[in-house]
């Protein structure tokens, strides 16, 4: 009975051991709770991952990129980043220029070519920038994302009816098209000239006074620039990029220990700036000299509707004017790249600091546990404490890391005291050495 009467009290012992501790105060009730807020975006692929899966990761997501830069950027009129902003400029001042002189389909596979493929072209110098002052995984899966994301894009755009799908919103210039087809009516053109300029409508970027498409075209600008960042997060974090700007900002923020997004960010400005000048305020303004040119030469002003005409003047103000280069489409290719910077600097903080104190009984074999870690380089400072409540000192172990290297020290942490109180805050700036992975770890 005595045996019985000890072991009810063991368990029941232990079992209070495992209850939240309770503290009661004027009016209020306090209970001692675990908290755990700390947390590290897509950390999953910062482990090790064998070839074979870093292939499959980088072309699930080439795809994905693929069709997004289609429906979310080449059909709304949004510009692309990197290189591709440049393919994208070529290839409408290219089909501007052919629109009169080929048929449709021939038009559209330029268009699809130049647009998608020429970036692969324009990045071979860069790609081997990549291979020599980055490493060799990084540029085979910089290559193989850029590569199927470009097919991909480039397949898509041959299928029928592809190129005038939209999300939200219509961007497909009704007005101009309504004109197109008023002057073809009223003149002897062929069909394959009013199917191109049909075709090329989308250079002419929206009015300000389209307030509902405008605010559809935002809502896409955003998403995008969103998905953009998780993108670019997933395939920095295995070892690759995903454009160009990736290679220059991943090359740069190695030399420079500057956040990637920031400087991808600010590459991209200064990309969009000129890719706008040459892709979209140079060919818009061609194309509406080509339609001018057009009624002018056939001589049927008197025969186009009120409609028609009033959209006329209405192209024929806007060429070769800053409002033409200062659209909705410009600025929202601006908000996308503010999204960009804003999301991946939260999910891919590379080289974000922060200090992290270890509040623990055991630190002797925590520190030497973390100190001699395989994979992660961390010096502690020990430091003793006296609790109020508590005779027994307890040992505080600082450190000042990468942000990323954290959970591998939380789980080492708690592996071997569970009991202990980690508190992590950030740092904003620092003058000292530290240590700094030059590979992924």
């Amino acid at each position: 009975m005595l045996e019985v009467d000890l072991f009810w009290r063991k368990n029941n012992k232990d079992s209070n051991l495992n209850k939240p501790q309770v503290i009661e105060k004027a009016h209020t009730v306090y209970k001692k709770t675990r908290m755990s807020n700390f947390g590290l975006k897509l950390n999953y692929f910062y482990s090790y991952l064998p070839m074979p899966k870093l292939i499959f990761i980088t072309v699930t997501t080439a795809i994905i990129f693929g069709v997004i830069s289609v429906f979310f950027v080449k059909n709304v009129g949004i510009y692309n980043f990197g290189l591709a902003a440049f393919g994208q400029a070529i290839a409408r001042l290219i089909i501007v220029k052919l629109a009169g002189s080929v048929s449709p389909g021939l038009l559209n596979g330029i268009d699809q070519l130049v647009f998608w493929l020429a970036y692969i072209i324009l990045s071979i110098p860069i790609f081997v920038l990549g291979y020599k002052k980055i490493g060799k995984i990084f540029g085979h899966l910089t290559v193989i994302f850029l590569v199927v994301s470009s097919l991909v894009s480039f397949s898509i755009g041959f299928i029928n009816g592809a190129n005038d799908v939209y999300v939200i919103g219509n961007f497909g210039n009704k007005d101009v098209k309504d004109l197109i087809k008023d002057i073809a009516k009223n003149s002897n053109i062929l069909a394959n000239m009013k199917e191109n300029l049909l075709k090329l409508s989308p250079l002419i970027p929206l009015s300000w006074q389209e307030g509902g498409n405008i605010i559809a075209l935002i809502i896409i600008a955003i998403f995008y620039g969103v998905i953009l960042a998780w993108i670019f997060a997933i395939i920095q974090i295995i070892g690759g990029t995903a454009g160009v700007t990736g290679i220059l900002g991943e090359w740069y923020s190695n030399e420079t220990q500057k956040s990637f997004g920031t400087i991808s960010g600010y590459l991209n400005i200064v990309i969009i700036i000129i890719s706008v000048l040459v892709g979209s305020w140079l060919p818009g303004s061609l194309y509406i000299q080509m339609i001018s040119n057009l009624v002018e030469s056939k001589n049927i002003n008197h025969l186009l509707s009120d409609g028609s005409l009033k959209t006329l003047e209405k192209l024929k103000e806007n060429a070769w004017g800053f409002e033409f280069y200062l659209s909705p489409n410009f600025v929202a290719t601006f908000i996308t790249n503010v999204a960009y910077i804003m999301v991946l600097n939260k999910i891919y903080p590379k080289f974000k600091l922060v200090k992290v104190e270890i509040f623990s009984k055991k630190y002797s074999l925590i520190e030497e546990k973390i100190t001699n870690d395989r994979k992660i380089v961390i010096k502690l400072t020990s430091f003793v404490a006296q609790s109020h409540n508590n005779e027994e000192q307890t040992h505080i172990l600082k450190t000042v890391t990468l942000f990323r290297q954290v959970p591998r020290m939380l789980k080492k942490i708690h592996q071997y005291d569970p009991d202990a109180f980690v508190a992590i805050s950030e740092v904003s700036s620092i003058d000292g050495y530290i240590y700094l992975p030059s590979e992924k770890f």
